[in-house]
């Protein structure tokens, strides 16, 4: 207890070194300043222990970040491996079927509006799936220049046979989370949903600058 208040008389002391005018309540802020970067700086060294190689970083967002890429570097690996060989080759595709399937008679725009993708991407996936035996097209009853989209017989059957194989991706990418770490990451991943899905839909057609703009505020 004596040497806690020693180390503080000198901090104090240092204190009013470099502040001749300051009073108790600036010293207090200063210390409350001071433990929060400390702490930050031991978040930051607990993080950078955990990296694979050094990675200097100045927040946890660029750690997160640099993990966040790996992530999905993995899951478009797995992925691939997974949808090998199968007439439906990725979870876009997947996706697209599964919507279809839900939807039926829905409009290519749909599909696209529904996707977070761009539109171009949407209809490439949308035009190979129609070549592949997939999905259907048949003309709008009304209107002609529109065309509906319906799940064949055929893509009903790959599809089941892909929900397994995603299914088995989805349990790889978890990899060796135990149930509650599970949890916790379902929360957090749910909660960047919900933040990211408000974004796409204020800023969508905007470039990142106003992105940006409206995120410093």
């Amino acid at each position: 207890m004596l040497e806690n208040g020693i180390k503080l008389l000198e901090m104090y002391t240092e204190f009013l070194k470099k502040n001749p005018n300051g009073d108790f309540s600036e010293f207090g802020k200063t210390l409350s300043s001071n433990v929060n970067r400390d702490n930050n700086k031991d978040e930051l060294t607990q993080m950078r222990d955990k990296m694979p190689f050094p990675f200097p970083a100045k927040s946890p967002d660029e750690y997160i970040g640099w993990v966040w890429g790996r992530m999905m570097s993995f899951t478009q690996i797995w992925e691939k491996k997974a949808f090998a060989n199968q007439p439906i080759h990725n979870l876009t595709e997947f996706g697209i079927a599964l919507y279809v399937m839900s939807h039926e008679g829905c409009s290519k725009s749909e599909v696209a509006n529904h996707s977070l993708q761009e539109k171009t991407t949407i209809f490439e996936n949308i035009k190979r799936l129609v070549s592949n035996g997939i999905l259907e097209e048949r003309p709008n009853e009304k209107d002609k220049r529109s065309k509906d989209l319906k799940l064949t017989e055929t893509g009903k059957t790959a599809s089941f046979i892909v929900m397994t194989r995603a299914n088995e991706v989805s349990q790889h990418l978890v990899g060796n989370l135990n149930k509650t770490e599970k949890v916790k990451l379902f929360d957090s991943l749910i909660k960047l949903d919900g933040y990211h899905q408000h974004c796409y839909k204020k800023y969508k057609n905007d470039d990142w600058e106003k992105l940006k703009e409206e995120m410093l505020d």
